[in-house]
């Protein structure tokens, strides 16, 4: 075999070094960009650590480009509630339609939520993402009492809470189902404030994955802020709530729960007290 050309060999080296070089470059260029001026917008919109920041900026760029997000109704009160972390207590209420609902809530509100979620949805590719954000896990059993403990906690500390009173997803959508009573409970005792607020214009039923993936328009519109119930009014107060939003989106109230709640509040009846 003739030998290879010394001057194509040095033209070779040459080129894959200047393409390693290039590739250095840019890869320094990518991270001065995330740690002068991608980073530092994270912090601007979200009171949270360095990871939860550059989280939450992504998230913004990516919701206004693919689902066109927009925030309507917020007044400088509403929003120095939202943004201060000083500003005390706060349990944020909102229907829920898919799994992309607690980033487009977050986005709203500089100061950091910390979500109810069912525990069996917290596994999977999403799972350590769930984790980092703090949320608080839901069991339906015993366990959950700890779980309110730790809300509990968080309250009393000045901390903000997000809430899907309605249990789950809506399915079948294109109704507003029973709310769960515990966030106005929630509120009476931990002094809290209540902010309403309504999503729409989101495919309905979609997973998080799916529902970050499809283009939409998605609004999120605040309705308003109420202060804490009295501890007799926890159910008309968690009424008035769920008929605010269905009122605002145009959708009937449904005379149920969604149905794993309706299960499981069939088998604590069923179930031999002790």
């Amino acid at each position: 075999m003739p030998a290879a050309d010394p001057a194509t060999n040095d033209f070779w080296m040459t080129a894959t070094n200047a393409v390693a070089g290039i590739a250095v470059a840019g890869w320094i260029l990518v991270w001065c960009g995330i740690w002068w001026w991608f980073l530092p917008a994270g912090r601007r919109r979200l009171d949270a650590d360095d990871t939860s920041a550059f989280f939450a900026q992504l998230g913004w760029v990516w919701t206004r480009r693919v689902h066109g997000y927009r925030i309507e109704g917020f007044t400088p009160q509403a929003r120095a509630l939202l943004d201060d972390s000083s500003s005390g207590p706060v349990i944020v209420v909102c229907n829920h339609v898919a799994g992309v609902d607690p980033i487009l809530v977050q986005l709203s509100m500089r100061r950091r939520l910390r979500w109810f979620m069912a525990a069996e949805q917290m596994v999977g590719v999403l799972g350590w993402f769930w984790r980092l954000q703090q949320v608080i896990p839901v069991h339906y059993d015993r366990r959950d009492t700890q779980s309110l403990l730790v809300a509990m906690t968080h309250l009393r500390a000045g901390g903000a809470l997000g809430v899907f009173p309605e249990g789950g997803i809506a399915r079948p959508s294109g109704r507003i189902y029973r709310f769960m009573p515990g966030f106005a409970s929630l509120a009476a005792k931990g002094k809290a404030r209540v902010v309403v607020v309504s999503l729409r214009g989101i495919p309905a039923n979609a997973g998080v994955l799916r529902s970050l993936l499809i283009p939409c328009s998605a609004t999120l519109r605040l309705l308003c802020v109420l202060d804490p119930p009295q501890a007799t009014e926890v159910d008309a107060f968690t009424e008035r709530v769920r008929t605010m939003i269905a009122n605002d989106l145009g959708l009937p109230l449904a005379d149920r729960h969604l149905e794993h709640i309706e299960e499981r509040l069939t088998q604590q009846a069923a179930s031999p007290s002790r």
